[in-house]
């Protein structure tokens, strides 16, 4: 009868180079999520592979095109293609990421941070809207836009550092305003009553100290009515933009 030897098991000694080439080779990952105007959500991947394994180009193995088929919907952008997961190389916070944006219905859309993964320190995450200039920092507020339909390319980006000038000066005095501007909050409905005779794309609320609560692009427009729910601060500076004038309203919030 022949006889098994049963040795001991023992753990691996890993050398300081092995455990350098596995802390390298740990994806980090940025999810972001995007809210449609019917209200479903799509949720994207950005993972970063410290190695340099991927690239910002098309990686087999790395990125997931869009197979699905929604009227409404948002994708990283790799040339002309759609993609749910961009794998690309090692995290550099002057890179930045298109999205491609496809909307049937016109609505209200909204941008979000569903979490990061791997990062050793805090990184910043951020929608740009190139055409606004406007950086919205996902760790403070989501992203939000109320759009018409159509496809939004070359405007919005995923973005690690604020590429914009200080669109919050709301405070400063702007010589180039609008003429004929009506900034008012409705009671009853709790709403925010914009109107002007010239077309403007961005709102920003800012608190009394200055500090941004919330930017909202839209699609052109001289009226619009926006709700203000789930918004705290008693005094609120409003600010409409576009890309030569602005002009701001302190209101009341009660």
């Amino acid at each position: 009868m022949a006889l098994a030897l049963i040795l001991p098991f023992t753990q691996p000694t890993l050398t300081a180079k092995t455990q350098e080439t596995i802390t390298n080779n740990v994806t980090q990952r940025v999810r972001i999520d995007f809210t449609m105007p019917n209200g479903y959500v799509r949720h994207l991947l950005l993972a970063f592979t410290q190695d340099g394994s991927a690239t910002d180009g098309f990686d087999y193995g790395y990125d997931g095109r869009n197979i699905d088929n929604f009227p409404d919907d948002l994708n990283w952008m790799i040339g002309d293609e759609r993609f749910v997961i961009q794998g690309v190389g090692a995290f550099n916070e002057n890179k930045q990421y298109p999205l491609g944006m496809f909307l049937t219905n016109p609505g209200e859309i909204q941008i979000s941070l569903n979490s990061l993964e791997n990062f050793n320190s805090e990184i910043d995450v951020f929608v740009y809207d190139s055409l606004n200039n406007i950086s919205t920092r996902l760790q403070d507020t989501n992203f939000e836009a109320i759009l018409s339909s159509g496809t939004y390319l070359n405007q919005f980006y995923i973005t690690f550092k604020d590429n914009t000038y200080q669109n919050a000066a709301a405070l400063s005095i702007n010589e180039n305003t609008f003429s004929n501007v009506s900034i008012n909050y409705i009671i009853n409905s709790k709403q925010l009553n914009i109107k002007t005779k010239e077309d403007f794309n961005t709102i920003t609320l800012n608190n009394i100290n200055g500090q941004k609560i919330k930017t909202i692009s839209v699609s052109p427009t001289q009226e619009i009515k926006i709700p203000l729910y789930n918004i705290s601060e008693t005094y609120l500076i409003v600010t409409i933009y576009n890309q030569n004038k602005s002009s701001s309203k302190v209101i009341i919030n009660p």
